[in-house]
């Protein structure tokens, strides 16, 4: 199969990085940039900079300019993959609506970060959309994760691994996923039901905290009250349609 590459940047880490070292430069001036403030930012703003490399041995994701840090994924060691449209809080919403002042740095890489998709939670709170590949290994753990969004051949690299990879089923929702160490989540099959049996067996093993907010949206929605965004928001939308 052809090889493909793919490159993303961090701009999360890359503002900061580069936001810390202009505000501390004029607050204190180049005294700051010493022998041990200097490599540490350097080494910060090289992380930035990703590639993900596609072939028939698997995928690699690495450090683009300094490859020390990368993870390696065979195709045998991937069980298979789920595709998630993850919705986390929007930390950069507020420079929208306040006047706080930023750089000029700042407000440009806000810009292609903000190009992002939101949508509005129950609460009226701004969520940010990321389309998502999560790859399970043997040990049913999360190995590895792909924001598609943030690669421009994303169409690409999607069909090279539905070729490799069956995928565990249809596209799931899930509001705030956590991933403090990759290979070290757990994926839990149980909460990514894929039809009536394996919903109605999430339901008996719901806690009773669960049960009461389950059984409290249904009963809104046999009023007629939409439910489906309050659902998401506390991780049980795969108990109602989108268009509850």
């Amino acid at each position: 199969m052809k090889e493909i590459k793919s490159t993303k940047v961090n701009f999360k880490l890359l503002i900061f990085a580069l936001s810390f070292t202009f505000y501390s430069i004029l607050e204190g001036g180049l005294d700051f940039l010493n022998i041990y403030t200097a490599p540490i930012l350097v080494i910060l703003i090289l992380l930035s900079f990703y590639q993900i490399i596609i072939n028939r041995e698997g995928i690699t994701k690495k450090t683009l300019i300094v490859p020390v840090f990368k993870t390696v994924k065979t195709w045998r060691e991937i069980k298979y993959y789920v595709t998630v449209k993850e919705f986390n809080k929007d930390h950069y919403a507020r420079y929208n609506s306040s006047g706080g002042s930023i750089s000029f740095l700042e407000s440009s890489f806000l810009k292609l970060i903000q190009n992002q998709k939101t949508i509005r939670n129950s609460l009226g709170g701004i969520l940010k959309i990321s389309n998502c590949l999560w790859f399970i290994d043997n040990q049913s753990k999360v190995c590895l994760r792909l924001n598609m969004d943030k690669y421009s051949n994303s169409d690409e690299i999607l069909k090279s691994i539905q070729i490799n990879e069956i995928s565990y089923g249809d596209e799931f929702e899930v509001n705030e996923p956590s991933f403090p160490f990759l290979g070290y989540k757990k994926f839990n099959e149980l909460y990514f039901p894929r039809n009536p049996d394996e919903i109605a067996l999430l339901e008996e093993k719901l806690t009773e905290p669960e049960k009461i907010k389950l059984n409290n949206l249904r009963k809104r929605k046999e009023k007629g009250d939409k439910v489906y965004l309050i659902s998401r928001d506390l991780n049980l939308n795969m108990f109602f349609d989108k268009t509850d």
